[in-house]
């Protein structure tokens, strides 16, 4: 009788923490790509150990081959790009996410922000788990560390974590 009391207890109490984390926007599933994005996020902050996501929206859609092929980086030539579509069993996938989070600035203040997360995929299964395959509000993280002040320090952080 105990036993079935202490499993039912702790069943009940496994849902309500996780339903306490999903009102609270911290969904125990997120996804790797959320994760990486995540972390790429606080590759750029000052302070990373105080960020903490208020909530997240991820969204993936299906692209056409000119608009995959449309980033500077991933112009080949037109063999490469015909044997890359060949290859490929279904058309290239564009993951989104939302992300709105807050952190610490150097100073203490607490900082509120938005980014869109994107990452354009061959075939779609292959979510990165690199924070340089993503862009953070349209710009790679070595990209936005080139533009910072500190660009030299930044992007010698960069290339470690990598």
């Amino acid at each position: 009788m105990k036993a079935k009391f202490a499993i039912v207890a702790f069943l009940v109490f496994g849902v309500v923490v996780l339903a306490y984390a999903y009102v609270r926007g911290y969904s125990p599933f997120t996804s790797r790509f959320v994760q990486t994005c995540e972390k790429a996020i606080k590759e750029r902050l000052a302070v990373s150990s105080t960020y903490q996501r208020i909530g997240a929206n991820e969204s993936r859609k299906t692209m056409a081959w000119d608009e995959f092929f449309a980033e500077p980086e991933r112009s080949v030539f037109e063999a490469t790009r015909n044997a890359m579509i060949q290859a490929a069993r279904v058309p290239p996938v564009q993951y989104v996410a939302l992300i709105n989070y807050q952190a610490q600035d150097t100073m203490g203040a607490i900082i509120r922000e938005s980014v869109t997360c994107t990452f354009n995929s061959l075939d779609g299964s292959d979510a990165p788990t690199r924070t340089y395959m993503v862009k953070i509000d349209g710009e790679h993280n070595l990209k936005w560390a080139a533009r910072q002040p500190n660009a030299a320090t930044l992007q010698r952080r960069l290339w470690q974590q990598e």
